[in-house]
């Protein structure tokens, strides 16, 4: 499960903002998953990939200045996700992180935040793999 804490979170690269990490994640998320296509305060296209409870799985970690780029990582990971090698690495904060390589060896998505336990990381990972190709894309642009 995860731990009920509240953690400082970048948005936009300009702003801070007070997020609460949502408790737990359940099987069930996995047929709710949702891609947010959005603009940020740069003026670039981003992704983010959400979960049933809204809690934000996945982000490209980079931004497009094309939005036509932007939609293609998204259908990449609807597309690749059962296929992408995942790796779960722990950050310096002592948290797990999971990032997301093509073939080619290319980082096309990574956790968007650090979870305490290896097995929650897990599941995160076992939630995209099982939902990315029915999620629906919600274009916020």
């Amino acid at each position: 499960m995860f731990s009920r804490f509240y953690s400082i979170a970048l948005v936009g690269m300009t702003a801070l903002t007070l997020v609460q990490r949502p408790a737990a994640l359940q099987a069930q998320d996995a047929a709710r998953l949702k891609f947010e296509v959005f603009q940020d305060a740069a003026k670039e296209f981003r992704w983010r990939l959400k979960a049933g409870n809204g809690e934000i799985l996945a982000t490209a970690g980079q931004g497009y200045k094309a939005k036509a780029d932007c939609t293609k990582g998204v259908e990449r990971i609807k597309t690749e996700a059962d296929k992408l090698a995942f790796e779960v690495y722990e950050d310096n904060s002592k948290e797990f992180r999971w990032r997301a390589k093509a073939a080619n060896g290319q980082i096309v998505a990574t956790s968007s935040q650090g979870y305490k336990a290896k097995a929650d990381c897990e599941k995160a990972i076992e939630l995209i793999k099982k939902g990315a190709a029915k999620a629906e894309v919600d274009d916020k642009t």
